[in-house]
């Protein structure tokens, strides 16, 4: 519930700062406010779009997926999609796997077997975190 309550106050935040040029003018706030929020506005605006080139997330998704430790994207939204969802596990090594089961409360045997993959297909369709 804590994390919930922390994305909801950081998208929140992220939204508000995009249009602090507009409440700042709008305000009376003074030109140095004005050309702070301006500076601020373009600065997120320029390293969101350098994010989204070169990972395919915004800073906005960067920040509420390092917040929730799930995978993150504002945009899934529009596609009637979680905005986070949990990433699959990396099963590549015995040792991942054996983490992975223990998890689960699986028999720790370090193969994927059918109860581990069973558990994986669960979090792969979200229907388990």
């Amino acid at each position: 519930m804590k994390i919930s309550i922390k994305l909801i106050l950081l998208f929140l935040l992220s939204t508000c700062l995009q249009g602090c040029v507009l409440l700042a003018s709008s305000a009376g706030g003074s030109v140095a406010t004005v050309q702070t929020a301006q500076t601020i506005d373009m600065l997120k605006t320029a390293g969101d779009v350098g994010s989204a080139a070169v990972t395919k997330k915004t800073l906005t998704d960067h920040a509420l997926s390092a917040l929730s430790g799930k995978d993150c994207r504002v945009f899934n939204i529009l596609d009637k999609k979680k905005i986070c969802k949990t990433p699959m596990p990396d099963v590549s090594t015995p040792e991942k796997i054996k983490a992975f089961q223990k998890s689960k409360d699986l028999e720790q045997t370090g193969k994927i077997g059918p109860k581990t993959r069973i558990a994986l297909w669960r979090i792969q369709h979200e229907l388990d975190d």
